[in-house]
């Protein structure tokens, strides 16, 4: 099954590093009188950003612009700003990771959203943790050829996509282009985009190190296991055992970049072995500003908003309902906890059972 990503543009929630000069104030008794011509000066230093940043050096003007992604779409687009699309704290791992993500959509015909004619392009400082470069490729059906990969391919009746990606020295470029008919898809205009993106990406310096927030932060996870042994979680659902049908990673993978390893950001669903009872774990670490922005604008669905006391240092309970063409989906209860400089979420379970394993998973990873 092909998961397609949500769509992602810009840092919007990654704050810019902050460089301050900090005064050092010395009182000698009593001063003699500083050289002439060499005033006395307090030794600047740089103050610790206060939220991730953008570690690629460039804009989306350059790196794709409006008109290679007209002529790519076969059609008017317009920039795509980045918003959540759902209620995962981990979709915002490339803000963590300090990628730059870049879209461009037109009008999408009835009933075929995901097909809407789109253009992106998204880089990525990976650092050489390159392991899941070419992931969506090959879910896709794209081969990939070493350190590089472009194929265009037909999808459901007349529509056709194209997926390429590179890396660049220190960064991954990923991109795809979908269009409604095949017909009008220019594969030369579409390689412009990939060729122009990977020659902006080779004329930049190498990237900032990942953003480490002062005081540390949770730890990271890469497994189901690393929240807590299974066999607490089961108890704390009061099953006998459980199983983890869907984790971060490969056909799962939440982010358009594939980033969660780079910062130790990681989900996973938990089930009992016979369905009667489940819950779900998301760590960001790092991520407390991201729990910040989605709490001041929660996602369309949100209700019941109810604050916790003594879990980390900001918690509260939420229901929310998938807004569907339908109508609202069913019910989810979420608890977000702000801890340790980062972002932990549970939900699928009754309250008291999702504050019971958030104290187990805080204690496991802090």
């Amino acid at each position: 099954m092909k998961v397609f990503r949500a769509p992602v543009v810009g840092v919007s929630g990654a704050a810019l590093v902050l460089l301050g000069l900090l005064t050092a104030c010395a009182a000698p008794s009593p001063a003699a009188p500083t050289a002439p011509g060499r005033p006395s000066t307090p030794t600047p230093t740089a103050t610790v950003a206060s939220a991730p940043a953008l570690r690629v050096a460039t804009t989306c003007d350059a790196l794709l612009p409006a008109a290679s992604a007209t002529a790519a779409a076969g059609a008017a687009v317009q920039r795509h700003e980045w918003t959540p699309a759902t209620r995962g704290a981990v979709q915002y791992a490339d803000l963590r990771a300090g990628g730059l993500t870049c879209e461009y959509r037109g009008e999408a015909a009835k009933d075929t959203l995901w097909l809407a004619p789109d253009v992106f392009v998204g880089v990525l400082p990976t650092l050489g943790a390159n392991d899941a470069f070419g992931v969506f490729a090959n879910t896709a059906g794209v081969p990939v050829d070493g350190d590089h990969y472009f194929g265009c391919l037909d999808w459901s009746g007349s529509a056709a996509f194209c997926e390429f990606g590179a890396i660049v020295g220190d960064y991954q470029v990923i991109g795809s282009v979908r269009v409604l008919d095949r017909a009008a898809l220019d594969e030369a205009a579409v390689r412009t985009v990939f060729t122009n993106a990977t020659a902006v990406v080779g004329r930049l310096g190498a990237p900032a190190p990942l953003w480490r927030p002062a005081g540390g932060s949770l730890r990271g996870v890469t497994a189901p296991d690393g929240f807590l042994p299974l066999d607490r979680i089961a108890a704390a659902l009061g099953v006998a055992s459980v199983n983890t049908p869907k984790a971060e990673g490969g056909e799962y993978t939440t982010t358009q970049l594939a980033s969660a390893q780079l910062s130790g950001s990681y989900w996973a669903d938990f089930n009992a072995s016979d369905n009667t009872a489940g819950v779900a774990i998301a760590v960001l670490p790092g991520g407390a500003s991201y729990y910040d922005d989605a709490e001041r604008a929660p996602l369309p669905g949100t209700g019941d908003i109810t604050p916790v006391a003594g879990l980390g240092d900001a918690a509260y309970l939420s229901t929310f309902r998938d807004v569907l063409p339908s109508g609202p989906g069913s019910p989810v209860q979420y608890l977000d906890m702000k801890v340790k400089n980062s972002w932990l979420q549970l939900s699928g379970a009754s309250p008291a059972v999702l504050e019971r394993l958030a104290r187990g998973v805080i204690a496991n990873l802090s």
